[in-house]
């Protein structure tokens, strides 16, 4: 067992040890963002949407290689005896796109005084966690812990983007992850 947890706890800092860069870069380019909203609301939400695309597919840049070399990154780094850790990092790895936006996202829900959105969906996510922690852990092991993970990382973040009134949020989301942009689909 104490191996288990061992090797889960080394896919859990792989993974997590990106999360600075976020935080970063959105306390940097942040204030210009909210300096837009005083020029124009148009400017606002165009430069929030960059940050928003720049979170996500950095993201993305980060966590598609991880997920494809994560055999190689546990085995070089930790050595064959924590090769299970490889298999929680495919899965895990995935919560940071949502860390990613979390953190941009959660900025512009400060700017618009609605923290209460991020209270409500974490409040939610919260039991959704335990109980999707107690299935898949007794039926799965550390890969459904790491499954439990993915699953209320993405459930938090996409009930903050629908408890927002304005919808605008999830519209933003959604046109980050779906390219329709480049197909001229609004």
């Amino acid at each position: 067992m104490q191996k288990l947890l061992v090797n889960y706890a080394v896919a859990v800092r792989l993974s997590e040890v990106w999360y600075f860069i976020p935080v970063i870069i959105t306390n940097s380019l942040f204030p210009a963002i909210i300096n837009a909203k005083k020029i124009s609301e148009e400017l606002y939400y165009e430069r929030l949407q960059k940050l928003y695309d720049l979170m996500v597919w950095l993201s993305i840049g980060i966590v598609l290689p991880m997920t494809l070399l994560a055999n190689n990154i546990v085995r070089i780094l930790f050595g064959n005896q924590y090769q299970y850790a490889a298999g929680v990092l495919k899965i895990y790895i995935w919560a940071g796109v949502f860390v990613f936006f979390g953190c941009a996202w959660s900025k512009w829900i400060i700017t618009e005084n609605q923290q209460k959105v991020i209270i409500c969906s974490h409040i939610i996510s919260m039991p959704i966690n335990i109980m999707l922690n107690i299935i898949l852990i007794k039926k799965y092991g550390m890969i459904g812990a790491a499954w439990a993970t993915l699953i209320s990382y993405s459930i938090n973040q996409l009930l903050g983007l629908l408890f927002y009134l304005k919808k605008l949020s999830l519209k933003m989301f959604l046109k980050t992850i779906l390219p329709l942009r480049l197909f001229k689909i609004h």
